[in-house]
């Protein structure tokens, strides 16, 4: 195989060099190496505008936290259940919440002593939820990166990320960039995730943002349109992808596209979850490529973060699926009871719904039997 020359290299293998670069002065040297490079490389690094805007809000940063719990006493000790639990300080109770949704589900007049099990760690997350005056929330968002004393988190709703210091979450949040859609702190580094599937990182030492990966694919979904005047068929695309999460996949940063489509529901049309697709960028290639099997791992798409499992560390937990929740009957009733409560088979793209099959093993893995 012959030399390839500089300025043989593909477009989208110079920008993945330039989007590494940590500076414009890298920038200028890259840009001087040949006239491809010069007209594929833009002459400054790609910063984001963000917005100075304080916004003063009551709010609460509230600590969840995933736990693998076992029972020495069960009929398959190695394997475990997965929980979630709430305690806002110390000298508050421990709250159960449903690990998809972060319901509360622990029954008031029970109580669980984890001391009695045993009990791993998984992974930590945050809420943050805003209060009227009189301390009644009114708003509960959960996509927070929490780094050193910055906290960023997306208000999906408005599809922007908001900002303050620890410390400040109280009272003061700044509107810091716009068109995003999750956040997450990846080997101690924050990354956020706009609309369209690019990544972006965002530095801690003076709070820039500049391109880390490019956009994902656009996922399209083509439905009949028929018009009555002359009876012709027309076929027509829509974009399809729901939502988009990051999420850690065998070290790389993935990206997660949540698939949907509309369904006739009690006289109205409803969204539902169809499908994932789980993306991750071939460093090779420069692209992103679709990751179509997850092995030995189950992904946990949880309302306050998306992490994988070893399926085979959870009861009836199935490997190559994924976990989620959606809703059910257009109420945003989601992992309540098992309402909504859902698992996506990534081999056939089939869905199983928990409240359908409650007895169904693939879902015992959130089934507490000693509550």
């Amino acid at each position: 195989m012959g030399k390839v020359g500089w300025s043989d290299l593909p477009e989208e293998l110079v920008d993945v060099i330039a989007n590494h670069s940590s500076s414009n002065i890298d920038l200028l040297r890259i840009r001087s190496i040949c006239k491809p490079w010069r007209s594929a490389v833009a002459p400054k690094k790609r910063y984001l505008n963000r917005f100075k805007r304080s916004l003063v809000r009551k709010s609460d940063l509230l600590p969840n936290t995933f736990f693998r719990v076992t029972q020495a006493s069960s009929s398959c000790p190695n394997k475990g259940w997965l929980i979630k639990t709430r305690q806002v300080s110390e000298s508050s109770k421990i709250n159960l919440l449903s690990p998809l949704s972060s319901e509360l589900i622990t029954p008031y007049d029970k109580t669980l002593d984890l001391s009695k099990f045993g009990v791993s760690e998984i992974r930590q997350s945050y809420n943050v939820q805003f209060l009227h005056k009189r301390t009644e929330i009114y708003r509960d968002l959960s996509r927070v990166a929490l780094v050193d004393n910055h906290v960023f988190l997306v208000d999906y709703t408005d599809k922007q990320i908001l900002y303050c210091k620890r410390g400040e979450e109280r009272s003061i949040w700044r509107r810091y960039v716009e068109g995003f859609s999750d956040v997450i702190v990846h080997r101690g580094q924050v990354y956020a995730l706009d609309l369209k599937g690019a990544i972006w990182r965002i530095s801690l030492y003076d709070l820039s943002i500049s391109q880390y990966r490019p956009s994902t694919p656009v996922e399209y979904m083509y439905y009949k349109k028929r018009q009555e005047i002359i009876n012709l068929v027309e076929y027509y695309q829509v974009n399809n992808c729901k939502d988009k999460r990051l999420v850690e996949y065998c070290g790389d940063l993935c990206v997660v596209h949540s698939l949907y489509g509309k369904f006739p529901l009690k006289r109205k049309i409803v969204e539902r979850t169809i499908g994932f697709k789980v993306y991750k960028m071939d460093k090779e290639l420069a692209e992103w490529v679709e990751v179509s099997c997850l092995e030995d791992k189950a992904l946990i798409v949880a309302s306050d973060g998306c992490f994988t499992v070893l399926a085979s560390e959870y009861h009836g937990c199935l490997e190559n699926a994924i976990y989620f929740s959606d809703d059910e009957d257009g109420y945003n009733r989601r992992g309540v009871k098992g309402e909504g409560v859902k698992v996506f088979k990534l081999d056939d793209w089939s869905i199983i719904n928990m409240i359908d099959s409650y007895s169904k093993s693939c879902f015992k893995i959130f089934n507490l039997p000693f509550l």
